[in-house]
């Protein structure tokens, strides 16, 4: 007895990817599967792994055999990497065909699984017969447009795509978020009428704080216009702990986005702990808490406390220059710019800068996944990135006292996977 004739038509190949079909796994998602599990070396009969990925396409590491583990039974089989990820998607759809029968059957008043008695829960065994052949279309198609690829350029995110993440809502900043007041004086003659201070607070000629405007202003830097806006998270109970800062360069003729950063200005309470800095920062945003724990694994507990205790830590959120201007040093201007025209701290705290080298960022829901050797060659440019950060750094003039870098990819996106919640239990843990 078919599922059909219990709870109406529900075809399994139509929850395979393809058109109609909510699941679509990304060709990442499945080369890591497949990379996940031991290279199998037909001509040595042995399992081994790769040497290097460097040059390596997507298309071979695809064509490679792999171990694969029948469930616990202890046995294994080889399959090639086309082959286990035909059978990833397979085993997807299969699960949703499930989980959507049994929600069905829930709606209807039955039980989810079915009482002993009752026919088994099968697909149609015409649709089951055709699954894996189905699946490896799937899996092809999602994986050709990406076979000459290197893998390693398959996990690594370096303005793959033409990506301009500064096409988001900041193109209309300086009409929709400075204030008249704020934006330069007529000039005459090159030379400005009158002179007027900067209000970083914006106390002057205001009798309410408007907590829905960002304090900001605007001036002309060269070619470019600066605009800059600040404010607190909390203004309503006057909390300086956690401020954020954006500052843009826009071409002064066409008013198109250069350069952008978004700084946060985070305070925090005396630290005995990371533990203390994880507790304080998961209450700001989920961002402040990744920041906690890319702090906590990139110093040691001593220096964490040292730094966040004495300083007032200030994370580049955002730092980016559109293709035209990269290289040419405006990036770096505009950070300058920014960091000079902050609130400076009412407690007098001075600055520690705080940077996440990784414009290459790995995609790191994967990076568990990938063997060995492959983690190591995708740290490569964030540590040759580092590097040149902290040259640069060393022999810059940016008004900071201190610097230091955090991996923060790695912890983006707070709980995702459950790893930073293991993580926060190992810290805790560790820290009672």
């Amino acid at each position: 007895m078919s599922i059909s004739s219990t709870t109406g038509t529900l075809s399994l190949l139509k929850l395979l990817t393809g058109p109609g079909s909510n699941f679509g796994p990304a060709a990442s998602d499945l080369v890591a599967h497949v990379l996940s599990h031991e290279r199998f070396d037909a001509a040595a009969n042995v399992a081994v792994p790769r040497e290097t990925f460097y040059g390596v396409s997507v298309d071979e590491a695809m064509s490679d055999d792999y171990v694969f583990p029948l469930g616990d039974t202890g046995q294994s089989i080889v399959l090639t990497g086309y082959r286990i990820a035909a059978g990833f998607i397979a085993e997807k759809a299969a699960d949703e065909w499930l989980e959507r029968v049994h929600k069905e059957r829930v709606a209807r008043g039955l039980s989810a699984v079915p009482d002993s008695g009752e026919p088994h829960l099968a697909p149609d065994p015409a649709e089951a017969d055709q699954l894996l052949d189905r699946a490896m279309y799937c899996a092809q198609r999602i994986l050709d447009p990406v076979a000459s690829e290197s893998v390693i350029a398959l996990f690594e995110t370096h303005y793959r795509g033409a990506r301009e993440f500064l096409r988001l809502s900041w193109e209309g900043l300086p009409e929709d978020l400075v204030p008249a007041s704020r934006w330069p004086l007529a000039e005459e003659n090159g030379e400005c009428k009158e002179t007027r201070d900067y209000d970083p607070y914006g106390l002057e000629g205001t009798s309410n704080y408007d907590v829905d405007r960002p304090l900001a202003y605007r001036e002309k830097i060269g070619p470019f216009l600066f605009t800059m806006t600040y404010r607190h998270e909390y203004p309503q109970v006057d909390d300086e702990r956690l401020g954020s800062a954006f500052a843009v360069f826009h071409e002064a003729g066409s008013d198109i986005v250069a350069a952008a950063v978004e700084l946060k200005l985070v305070k925090v309470p005396p630290l005995t702990s990371s533990a203390d800095l994880v507790y304080t920062l998961d209450t700001y945003s989920g961002e402040m808490l990744s920041l906690a724990l890319a702090a906590t694994e990139a110093l040691w507990p001593e220096t964490l406390c040292d730094v966040f205790n004495a300083h007032r830590a200030i994370y580049i959120s955002t730092w980016e220059a559109r293709k035209p201007w990269r290289g040419e040093g405006l990036g770096v201007a505009l950070l300058h710019q920014a960091l000079a025209r902050l609130p400076a701290d009412v407690d007098g705290r001075p600055n520690a800068l705080c940077v996440a080298p990784e414009p290459y960022q790995t995609e790191m829901k994967h990076f568990e996944l990938l063997p060995g050797v492959l983690r190591e060659e995708l740290r490569v440019p964030a540590r040759r990135l580092e590097a040149h950060l902290t040259n640069w750094l060393a022999r810059s003039k940016l008004p900071i006292a201190t610097h230091f870098f955090v991996p923060m990819a790695k912890h983006t996106g707070a709980g995702s996977a459950g790893e930073n919640a293991r993580l926060i239990d190992r810290i805790m843990e560790s820290e009672a």
